[in-house]
């Protein structure tokens, strides 16, 4: 007996050939804050108050630290806290240059983000909360050349998303990053 040989119409079909493709690395868009300095750096900016003109600071987050949200249930409401972490942004400011300021909100500045483009919540409390206390003057007392003074912030991210940078805006809102961690 011969062997027989199948019919095209009942051979199986061919398996497909398949080349391994080369993985296609998706090109990532540069940070805009691949500068960013280390944690605790300092770096010069400037404030311009509308009164006094330009006021040059010498500035530096001295800390970055993750909360626990517990700690804000007296302040804050449930849907408020819900997802979120806190963090607590430690930040030196040092009057360097230019003329003494009453009210200096040269600390409005101050930004958390979570990516390049995202910005963590900033949370302002009325009354004292000890885990983040801040000595930045609202007004009443003068902040001159050579005086430092130094803020706690608190910011809430999403509870999956941990700070990345902390930015200070400074005069034409110029950033200057540090890398939070």
């Amino acid at each position: 007996m011969s062997p027989s040989t199948a019919s095209p119409s009942t051979a199986a079909p061919a398996l497909p050939t398949i080349t391994a493709a080369p993985p296609t690395a998706t090109p990532t868009a540069p940070s805009r804050f691949a500068d960013a300095l280390p944690p605790s750096a300092t770096a010069t900016g400037t404030f311009t108050d509308s009164a006094k003109g330009d006021i040059s600071l010498t500035i530096g987050p001295t800390s970055v630290v993750k909360g626990d949200i517990a700690y804000l249930a007296a302040f804050l409401k449930p849907e408020d806290m819900a997802g979120k972490t806190p963090y607590y942004v430690r930040v030196t400011y040092t009057h360097t240059g230019g003329n003494g300021i009453y009210e200096p909100y040269f600390n409005l500045r101050l930004r958390a983000l979570v990516s390049d483009t995202a910005q963590a919540r900033k949370v302002d409390l009325l009354s004292a909360f000890p885990k983040c206390e801040s000595d930045v003057p609202h007004g009443g007392k003068d902040f001159v050349k050579g005086q430092s003074n130094h803020e706690c912030a608190i910011y809430l991210a999403p509870a999956d998303k941990p700070l990345q940078y902390v930015v200070w805006l400074d005069k034409d809102n110029k950033p200057l990053a540090w890398k939070a961690s």
